[in-house]
Formats: structure tokens, C-alpha cells, sequence
């Protein structure tokens, strides 16, 4: 049995409990808080490195597709821009190819879409890149290639630009968008991942080439990037396979000098 001190020294530390708890509930009320809200919000990795870079500092993601020491350093060049331009199609088809193997898949896991074709019928009137940095048709005819071809200097740095955009929204799409509570499937993300991978990989031949050309690369900064918000995902998906099959055609008739 307890006794009736013990009873007492009991009954002052659970009424010394009540009263901390209490207090501690009435401040809640008074801030306008409840406890579940008065914990810190969860914020995501691409989200709190934002935070850490400067305004004007890009995600070395894409200021530097090639890893090299800095953005800026550039290695002596002993290969040729058409060369690389060569790189850069097969690249660029690789990565169009295995991100189109799965995008039922994505049609399916995140909109209950079975035909990833069908998902985006219904969004052809909208994009994900600005409207000036996206190819004027899917597939170019010889004359717009050529058109391209003879002023390709002053339109690789805007397609370069739109390129970083891609691997951006990749990357974004992938930190922020796919909430582990709502898309449990791993195999979905490995996929998003690897295609941001493959895509950074044809931004680095394309960093190659306009650094043997000595074209100005314009920063990207976190004020550019498209939103994702209202399932712009889908978009984004479909301007990836899009762009990749744009610069496809257009460095495939890359021209000698």
C-alpha cells in the first residue's frame, strides 16, 4: 500500500504536471497555434538548399553539367563542336528513349492514366517552358533545320538556357513533387532520377560545345524555374521528351565551323 505522505508527494508532482501541460496549451491558444502546427514544417531538400545559396547563385547542377573544378573553368579543348554535337544526339537519344519506356508507367502512378498519350490530350494548349524557348514544331522539316543551322550561334545560348530548365524541373519534380506519402513506388522515382541524370548529361556535351564556341551561357536562376504546381509534372514530362527530340534534330545537322 502506498502511504499517506507518498500519497501526497504523488498527487504534487501529477498536479505540478497538470499545470505545466496547461500552461503550455493555453500559450498555444493565445499564439493561435495548436500543437500539431507549433511542430516545424517539413521542407524539402531542393527547398532548404535555396535557402542556403545567394539570389543571384546558381544549383551547380546545371551551372556545372560537366563537374569540372568551377562553372567556369573550361579544359583545353581537343576535340572538334561538330565531334561533340555527335555526343550530344546520341545522348540525347538515349535519354529520350529510356525516359519514354516508362511513361505509361507515369501516367498511370500519378494521374490513373493508362496511356501516358492520353494524359496529355487534354493539356496540349499548355506548356512547361516558356513559350520562347520551346521548338516552333515536334518534328523540324530540312528548311527549318536549315534555318537553324545558318544562325546557329545566336540561338544555342536561349536552347542551352531551355535545357537547364529541363534538368531544373527534373530535379525540382523529384525533391519536392513526388511526396513519398503520396507515390510510394520507388521504381518511379529511380526512373526521374535517371532520366534528370541523362538529361544533365546532354547539358554537359552542350556546355562543351558552347564553350569551344565561346557563347555566353546565361545563369538560371530559382526565380526562372517554371512552377510544378497543378500537375504542371505532366508537362514538364512531356516537354522533356519533346526537347530531347528537338535538339536531336537540330545537332545531327551541326554544322563543321
Amino acid at each position: 500500500m502506498v502511504s499517506a505522505k507518498n500519497r501526497r508527494s504523488l498527487y504534487r508532482e501529477f498536479s505540478g504536471n497538470v499545470n505545466v501541460c496547461a500552461a503550455v496549451c493555453l500559450l498555444l491558444l493565445v499564439c493561435g497555434l495548436s500543437p500539431r502546427s507549433s511542430a516545424a514544417p517539413h521542407r524539402s531538400r531542393a527547398s532548404m538548399e535555396r535557402q542556403k545559396r545567394d539570389a543571384n547563385e546558381e544549383n551547380k547542377l546545371w551551372a556545372n553539367p560537366c563537374d569540372y573544378g568551377s562553372p567556369s573553368d573550361k579544359p583545353n579543348y581537343t576535340t572538334n563542336a561538330k565531334t561533340i554535337a555527335g555526343y550530344l544526339v546520341s545522348q540525347a537519344r538515349n535519354a529520350k528513349a529510356k525516359t519514354a519506356n516508362y511513361k505509361d508507367e507515369f501516367a498511370l502512378k500519378m494521374h490513373s492514366y493508362n496511356s501516358f498519350d492520353e494524359l496529355v490530350n487534354s493539356w496540349n494548349s499548355s506548356e512547361y517552358l516558356p513559350k520562347e524557348l520551346l521548338p516552333k514544331k515536334k518534328v523540324l522539316s530540312e528548311e527549318d533545320i536549315k534555318g537553324l543551322v545558318d544562325s546557329i550561334d545566336s540561338i544555342l545560348p536561349g536552347m542551352y538556357k531551355g535545357l537547364k530548365m529541363i534538368v531544373a524541373g527534373l530535379y525540382s519534380f523529384l525533391n519536392e513533387e513526388l511526396n513519398p506519402n503520396l507515390i510510394p513506388d520507388e521504381s518511379l522515382k529511380n526512373n526521374i532520377n535517371k532520366t534528370m541524370h541523362d538529361v544533365r548529361a546532354v547539358l554537359c556535351h552542350f556546355n562543351d560545345i558552347m564553350n569551344i564556341r565561346n557563347l555566353k551561357i546565361e545563369k538560371l536562376l530559382d526565380s526562372e524555374i517554371p512552377s510544378l504546381k497543378n500537375d504542371m509534372g505532366v508537362l514538364l514530362f512531356r516537354d522533356t521528351l519533346n526537347y530531347l527530340e528537338y535538339l536531336e534534330q537540330v545537332f545531327e545537322a551541326f554544322p563543321e565551323q
